[in-house]
């Protein structure tokens, strides 16, 4: 019997990253050039020796499944053990979709009872972070609690966007507050949890009788803390809860940072994704790279400073790429300027074109809340015509059946959605 198998919530929408999850799924959003959100997820999994994995998704849910297959670059293309996917099953009415963390776990409480384990770990698919779960398990098994959560400090001026938790001088949880606007304590939820598997079953068979759309952090957590079911196990590492644009774009610049929090670079335990195919980089006479990702399979001619190139992506001859990330198989045209901006898979950007530069104090008109500090967005598949201007704060994605973008300028803030678009 397994000591512990592992369930991983990956259905979300991840609506605050705008058009990056309007055709994909959270997890599936790239990041750092060549990996997706999920591999580090799925990578932390086999670096702790565990190798039965229930994926459950949701949303864009074929993002993931192509990106991942069967498992293969895991080892977890096995008979016995593996991953499998999860997907809701739908009736005859919305609600038989996945109403909330807890509730996805709880429509496959068949599977949860069929599989021979003492303790489930719940992961979520959509952080970035490098982590060794034998320690929380060990920490989990010494605590004597039917339940643990992971938390992990972070900033004061934070403490309102995750779940936070209060805990005594033996590690159990006393207080537990879902996005609170004041708080005296600064130690968030990971959303990793570890149960036994009994206690995991009958806690959602007895709040799911009275609870709809049954969430951890909003109905599990409250009533474990009440119970002093609960302990916490402190993580000490750089964890990320990419939720918005902003924190996903400072989050993939700060790894061109001279000493970056999160090492990527590690020889013996590199984060494992889906094998490239590309050619080698090709960089040309004319090229001037500075402080700069950039992937197999691109080509540069021009200048990129700054930046992230995903697989795939050309710079031509008098380009500018500045403070960009820039997803596979993009091209960036003869003259253009990209600054400050971010372009999904295969877009196209004419020649002489301009992206991102203006006054980053004027808010999406659109989207105010997610796109205010001075970040321009091209969506997947998008032409963007040879001399339009594109200000900053701007949100653009082209017909995804030819990319077609109407061309002239588009102010500061301002946005341009085809009509197959929708947010």
């Amino acid at each position: 019997m397994s000591r512990t198998v592992v369930f991983i919530l990956a259905g979300g929408v991840g609506k605050r990253l705008s058009l990056l999850t309007r055709f994909r799924a959270k997890p599936a959003v790239p990041f750092a050039g060549r990996y997706r959100i999920i591999d580090f997820t799925l990578t932390n999994c086999i670096r702790s020796d565990i190798d039965q994995i229930y994926l459950l998704t949701q949303y864009r849910s074929p993002s993931i499944v192509r990106h991942i297959g069967i498992g293969k670059p895991w080892d977890l293309d096995r008979i016995d053990g593996g991953i499998r996917s999860l997907h809701p099953h739908l009736g005859f009415q919305a609600a038989d979709w996945y109403q909330g963390t807890a509730d996805a776990i709880y429509q496959n409480i068949s599977v949860l009872r069929e599989v021979e384990c003492r303790n489930i770990l719940i992961l979520s698919g959509d952080h970035i972070y490098r982590m060794d779960y034998r320690l929380f398990e060990d920490f989990h098994e010494r605590s004597g609690a039917p339940a643990s959560l992971s938390v992990v400090e972070v900033p004061r001026s934070l403490c309102g966007e995750f779940g936070i938790a209060t805990i005594d001088s033996k590690g159990v949880i006393r207080k537990f507050e879902e996005k609170p606007m004041a708080t005296k304590s600064n130690l968030a939820s990971m959303g990793i949890y570890i149960f036994r598997k009994d206690f995991l079953i009958s806690t959602l068979e007895r709040l799911k009788k009275s609870i709809a759309g049954l969430d951890f952090g909003r109905h599990v957590m409250p009533y474990l803390v009440k119970r002093k079911k609960i302990s916490a196990y402190r993580y000490n590492g750089f964890w990320l809860d990419i939720g918005t644009l902003k924190s996903y774009y400072s989050a993939s610049l700060a790894l061109l940072a001279k000493r970056p929090r999160l090492n990527l670079y590690g020889e013996t335990t590199p984060v494992i994704t889906v094998p490239d195919d590309n050619p080698p980089l090709v960089v040309s006479k004319d090229a001037d790279i500075d402080r700069s990702l950039i992937c197999n399979g691109c080509m540069i001619q021009g200048t990129v400073s700054s930046s992230i190139l995903s697989p795939g992506v050309i710079v031509e001859r008098g380009a500018r790429v500045e403070n960009s990330i820039i997803f596979h198989g993009t091209h960036v045209g003869r003259g253009a300027t990209v600054k400050n901006v971010i372009l999904d898979e295969g877009v196209l950007v004419g020649r002489n074109a301009t992206i991102g530069e203006g006054d980053p104090s004027v808010a999406n008109r659109l989207q105010p809340e997610y796109l205010d500090f001075g970040l321009t967005v091209i969506g997947g598949k998008t032409s963007i015509p040879s001399g339009m201007r594109i200000g900053t704060n701007c949100l653009v994605c082209g017909s995804q059946d030819n990319g077609y973008v109407p061309g002239g300028k588009i102010e500061d803030g301002g946005y341009i959605l085809a009509d197959d678009i929708q947010l």
